[in-house]
């Protein structure tokens, strides 16, 4: 059996769900930003410009960058939408990504909690992530307020190389183990501040290159996020997981608590695992390589698989 994203006949887009334009805080306004991921080879991109009431770095209104799509590159309405309330955050801003926006989604009320925020984004149609949980340090109490959210950004490019504080692994292992059965993204949050893009994507596997299509993909779980490491395929045969990459030298299956199987070697390609005694209801995988480079699966629950 096949898991996702490899289960169907579609292709995989290359996307980053993540990104700002001069719209908000970053230097270069929509059209360069989009010539830009074009040039890189990417498929599809999120202007995801900051949308609060402070002009000084935020939108009051969603980046409608549409007019530049054409059959081979799609840009997605979305934003990076705020509320008050985020405990270790210097404006006390949540920060939380929502991909598919209609343009016309408002701007947070001063007293739009979190939960609300989320739910509306969610009803307007849009696949919402919680952004780089490290640089802004969410507890894990934040964190299960924010479950209701259908992803946690598991890497974030800008912030890993401007502060060092670039994963979210820990926050979505935490929202695992209660149950939450989140996915997974990296992306670049790219402000073009420095080489601050093109290091962190999602690959999607869509029946067609369209924003409806690349966000049904994504709520479905069907994709998979890298920093360069690919993931080829993914099957489970029985009790048996074949896994198979680019070069790695690590390939490693995690799963509750500290659960973990791995396989070292040198230009690493096919993996196997035996599940039958994997003591969690589900597992994740990473290919690792030692320049750093990764790949992450969703995680896959063992109930859905049966």
């Amino acid at each position: 059996m096949l898991l996702p994203p490899f289960n169907q006949d579609t292709p995989l887009f290359r996307g980053n769900l993540h990104g700002h334009t001069t719209n908000s805080d970053g230097l270069k306004p929509a059209a360069e930003v989009v010539s830009c991921y074009q040039s890189l080879g990417y498929d599809f991109i999120a202007l995801s410009d900051h949308l609060w009431h402070d002009d000084s770095f935020a939108a009051d209104r969603v980046t409608d960058a549409q007019h530049y799509d054409d059959s081979h590159f799609i840009t997605i309405p979305s934003a990076e939408l705020h509320c008050l309330g985020k405990r270790y955050d210097q404006d006390g801003l949540w920060h939380i990504v929502a991909n598919g926006l209609p343009v016309d989604f408002d701007v947070a009320s001063q007293d739009e909690d979190i939960s609300t925020l989320i739910s509306r984004a969610i009803e307007a149609g849009a696949y919402v992530s919680l952004a780089h949980p490290e640089w802004h340090s969410m507890t894990s109490d934040e964190a299960i307020m924010a479950s209701t959210a259908h992803a946690v950004e598991v890497y974030n490019y800008s912030c890993a190389i401007n502060s060092n504080r670039g994963s979210g692994i820990a926050v979505a292992d935490i929202l695992l183990q209660e149950g939450h059965r989140i996915s997974f993204t990296a992306t670049d949050d790219s402000h073009f501040n420095g080489l601050d893009y093109g290091g962190g994507w999602v690959m999607v596997g869509a029946s067609e290159l369209t924003a409806d299509a690349i966000v049904t993909a994504l709520k479905a779980g069907r994709h998979y996020s890298s920093t360069g490491a690919e993931i080829h395929a993914i099957i489970v045969d029985d009790n048996t997981l074949h896994i198979s990459c680019s070069p790695a030298h690590h390939i490693i299956i995690s799963g509750q608590g500290y659960t973990a199987h791995a396989v070292h070697g040198n230009n690493l390609t096919y993996a196997i695992f035996d599940l039958a005694d994997f003591a969690s209801p589900f597992f994740r995988i990473t290919v690792l390589n030692n320049d750093g480079r990764k790949a992450w699966s969703n995680p896959y629950w063992f109930d859905q698989l049966r």
